[in-house]
């Protein structure tokens, strides 16, 4: 089955000048698998259940700890390697202060917002739909956006800032925008046998859309981890793909080209490498983590009952704490969690890393080195 290209319309620009803007086709009816070659259609069965299985293993290594979302552990990594996509830099320590508003980085306050918008895409059984996109989206830019909502307005990618004119790609009028949005969730509730296809065909059809002036990219990576959640794909950790895709990210941009010019056997590509390679990640980073919580075991020496140890779990997953969060997280005093958080500290697991009395953090800096040390090695950024 050949799949369908968009074409385009001319439009005026300034009421002198025209440009050509996108027209997209429909996708709703379409299964994706039949556009695909033979041996792409095994590829994503295999990365499918490199998903399935990583998924497993991280219910078994990390599922018991007592941390409040469990998939935390990762919503992090995927969070950060999505921004840096859009060019947001960050280290994990810096990211893990932003949740308390004590990191000096700009960039940090917006990844952390990244990871709040991944969680919620998670965090409930709300349909993939505009108004989740539109969320999320608020949650993504918070109080740096300044265009919320489905824009009103062009949007290209190449040429000036100041006119379409002669850009690479003009997406869709905006009036064409919300019955694109309709037609891509009816695409993406169609029962099909290759999820991780339809969502990654799922995905640059939204980018393509490019219904928001900003934000686009990151909301489009967070509803992909909503729709494996939804397909059954995982139930207890996000997969970092967004990691993957970053190994390549020509080739991730030639890819939402190609859809459009009719062949969504790039994009699936794409996603399906990307999947393997988070899978493999992830894999290491679970290890990583789970060898360092038991080395934790040999230096906290507080009884089995202190809430250190819950504390100490917790860690793995938001690996900064300060006493209020710490008495309200595990509903103790503030004495007993200052208690608690001095044994961390005595135990080397623990480092101040703000000063003042008003707003003291500490970060498990072990943790956020490992961290970094899976962002270095995916070639996400350079060390910090």
């Amino acid at each position: 089955m050949a799949w369908p290209a968009a074409s385009s319309e001319t439009l005026q620009w300034n009421h002198w000048r025209s440009y050509p803007g996108a027209v997209l086709p429909d996708i709703d009816g379409l299964e994706v698998a039949d556009a695909l070659p033979l041996a792409l259609v095994g590829e994503v069965g295999a990365a499918q259940q490199s998903i399935v299985e990583f998924d497993a293993l991280f219910a078994r290594e990390l599922g018991g700890m007592a941390i409040e979302t469990v998939d935390t552990v990762l919503v992090r990594s995927e969070a950060a390697s999505s921004s840096q996509i859009e060019h947001l830099t960050v280290s994990s320590k810096q990211l893990a202060l932003a949740e308390f508003g004590a990191s000096r980085s700009g960039n940090a306050h917006l990844v952390h917002a990244n990871a709040v918008a991944m969680a919620d895409a998670l965090g409930d059984d709300a349909p993939l739909d505009t108004a989740l996109a539109d969320r999320m989206q608020a949650e993504l830019l918070g109080e740096t956006g300044l265009h919320l909502g489905i824009r009103n307005e062009p949007v290209w990618i190449g040429t000036t800032g100041s006119t379409p004119v002669g850009a690479d790609y003009v997406a869709p009028h905006h009036t064409r925008v919300a019955a694109s949005l309709q037609d891509l969730w009816r695409f993406l509730d169609r029962p099909t046998s290759l999820p991780l296809a339809q969502i990654a065909v799922g995905h640059a059809q939204f980018e393509n859309i490019h219904p928001y002036v900003d934000g686009n990219g990151r909301v489009g990576r967070a509803l992909v981890h909503r729709y494996l959640r939804r397909a059954g794909l995982t139930s207890a950790v996000t997969v970092p793909i967004s990691a993957g895709l970053l190994a390549n990210p020509g080739g991730y941009v030639a890819a939402l080209t190609a859809l459009r010019g009719g062949d969504p056997a790039p994009i699936v590509g794409e996603f399906t490498r990307a999947t393997r390679d988070a899978a493999a990640i992830g894999r290491e980073l679970v290890a990583d983590l789970r060898d360092l919580r038991k080395s934790w075991d040999d230096r906290l020496t507080v009884r089995v009952d202190s809430v250190a140890w819950r504390i100490a779990d917790a860690l793995i997953g938001r690996p900064a704490i300060n006493g209020r969060v710490a008495a309200e997280r595990f509903g103790v005093t503030p004495a007993a969690a200052r208690t608690a958080i001095l044994a961390l500290v005595e135990a080397g697991i623990l480092r101040q890393a703000s000063t003042g009395s008003r707003n003291r953090v500490w970060v498990a800096e072990e943790v956020t080195a490992a961290y970094d040390r899976i962002a270095v090695l995916i070639g996400r950024r350079k060390p910090y």
